[in-house]
Order: structure tokens, then C-alpha cells, then sequence
């Protein structure tokens, strides 16, 4: 089999000498543009084996899209369509998927978080700019989190925005564990997405789900930043057949699912 196309898109100012060489680890890898989730196409071919290849700390979609995928510590984990936790093959495919390996270029902790807003403005103001690529983790113990997930998808396929519309919706409270994100600018928003992005997964490996919103104290914040973003294409007939112009409709349709708006 032939190996994915990519695209590379620089997202930091190399120039300035700060980075003397690029390498693997720099990078964050995405599998499939978001406008392919927009445009319904939600069956993937890709092994998540492929993609640990190139990062162990991620998030993404399971194939077809039913719930939402984790990726801690080299480790896949699916939170099902009613928050629960079970270890997904490496073997299993996926249609998304953003990953990196981490290594933690910062670490602070945020005394207070009141809330999605809250948390974006407290984290901008400590990366080094809004123009770079950062993979995001936060660890300790979380007051209320407010989850979704969604059910497993049956063809004909739905835009991810009409997905979004039979989200399961539920809270976990008073537990301690992990979110894994991603923040992307605001130039990258119609391949990669924009803002933030998380995904959480709590410490005893049984109930997770996508981010909606927060609160918390005492917060441990681990910062990867990147050299830039490369694109992987999937390999199947129905991404290459697809209708994927970007728009600014397919671009909305995306942050709305992010955000989990029906």
C-alpha cells in the first residue's frame, strides 16, 4: 500500500533559529482535513497502529464515528457513546485523528478554572504566542466536567454538525484525571480547526468523553508546542471521490461540533 500523501503547513517562525533541526517529534500529524467530517465521511481505513507511529497523545474518532477516542501514553481509548472507557486496538480504524509526541517545553498550574472561556483566556496568556501549534495536557482533580458523545454512525453518513445534534450529554464530578488537547490558530481553521480542543479521560481508565466545559482548581498544565502541522490523506475511494472545496459553511460546521452546538 502506498503511503498517505501529506501536506506540511509551517505554523511557527522557524526562522528565528530557535528549532536547529526538525525532526518527527516536532510535528503534530492529522489524520484527514475536518472539511472530510463536515462532508460526512466518517468511515476511515487508517490503523491506529499507523498512527502511533507517529505520536502518543491525541485525540480523534473511531471508525465509523461512535463516541470519541483518547490517545495517552502511546495507549487508544474509545469513551462509548455513554462516557465509558474500553482500550481500543491498535488494529482498529479511524476516519480523524490528531497526534503528537509529547514532550513538555512547559508546566504550570492554574489555581482556578471557571469554565471553557476561563481556561482559553488563562492558557493564551502563557503560550508564547497565538500563532503556534500546542498540544495541551491537564492533570488533577476536576470539580464538575461536562462531557459529550456520540453514537455509532450507520450509513448514509451525516455531516458531523448533524451528528453532533444526537450527542449523549452527561457530568462527572469530584474526579481526578486527564485532558488531552490540542490549540491550533486561527490560519489553520479550515484544514485543522481552530482553538481548543479537548478530550478527557479520568485517572481509573472508566469514564471520559469530549470537553464541553469545566471547573477546577489546582491544575497541572503540560505545553508541547510545535514546529507545524502535517496533513495525512486517507486512502479510500470515498475521500477521493468527495467534495471536499473548503467554504466557510464546512468550517462553521466543524467549531459548532467542537463546541458540541447542535
Amino acid at each position: 500500500m502506498r503511503k498517505a500523501a501529506g501536506i506540511f503547513l509551517l505554523s511557527t517562525g522557524l526562522a528565528t533559529g530557535a528549532r536547529a533541526e526538525l525532526a518527527p517529534e516536532d510535528l503534530v500529524y492529522q489524520l484527514a482535513p475536518t472539511t472530510a467530517l463536515s462532508a460526512g465521511l466518517l468511515e476511515g481505513n487508517t490503523r491506529f497502529s499507523r498512527m502511533l507511529a507517529l505520536g502518543d497523545f491525541g485525540l480523534g474518532a473511531l471508525s465509523p464515528v461512535e463516541g470519541e477516542i483518547i490517545v495517552l501514553g502511546g495507549e487508544v481509548y474509545q469513551a462509548d457513546p455513554e462516557g465509558r472507557i474500553r482500550a481500543v486496538s491498535d488494529q482498529e480504524q479511524t476516519p480523524f485523528l490528531t497526534v503528537k509526541r509529547f514532550t513538555r517545553d512547559q508546566r504550570f498550574t492554574l489555581s482556578q478554572v471557571r469554565g471553557m472561556a476561563h481556561l482559553a483566556r488563562a492558557l493564551d496568556a502563557r503560550l508564547p504566542s497565538a500563532n503556534g501549534v500546542y498540544a495541551v495536557r491537564l492533570d488533577g482533580r476536576f470539580e464538575t466536567l461536562r462531557l459529550r458523545s456520540v453514537p455509532r454512525q450507520k450509513p448514509p453518513y451525516r455531516p458531523i454538525d448533524q451528528v453532533v445534534a444526537g450527542q449523549n450529554l452527561y457530568e462527572l464530578t469530584d474526579v481526578e484525571g486527564t485532558l488531552v488537547g490540542f490549540r491550533l490558530p486561527a490560519y489553520l481553521a479550515a484544514v485543522s480547526g481552530a482553538g481548543y480542543h479537548f478530550h478527557f479521560i479520568d485517572r481509573a481508565r472508566r469514564r471520559g468523553g469530549h470537553l464541553l466545559d469545566l471547573r477546577g482548581e489546582a491544575l497541572t498544565v503540560s505545553v508541547d508546542q510545535g514546529a507545524g502541522v502535517t496533513l495525512l490523506l486517507p486512502e479510500d475511494e470515498a475521500f477521493a471521490d468527495a467534495d471536499l472545496r473548503l467554504d466557510p459553511q464546512s468550517t462553521a460546521r466543524f467549531q459548532r461540533a467542537v463546541r458540541g452546538e447542535k
